[in-house]
């Protein structure tokens, strides 16, 4: 239960972060960096792994 909540939290962060690029570009940039910590604490939770093994996971392939 709670990856899924992990991912589709990921997922609204992701859609309201491509809403606020056309919007408002600076917030929907700063957003891009939420996105892109709260996609590596959901990888790192996804495949188990700790911060030292972080650098082996490509974040924005996943995007």
């Amino acid at each position: 239960m709670g990856m899924t909540i992990l991912k589709w939290t990921l997922r609204v962060l992701v859609a309201v972060t491509v809403v606020l690029l056309v919007i408002n570009t600076v917030f929907g940039i700063g957003l891009i960096v939420v996105d892109m910590v709260f996609g590596g604490v959901y990888l790192m939770q996804r495949n188990k792994c700790d911060r030292r093994q972080l650098h082996r996971l490509d974040l924005m392939h996943r995007f």
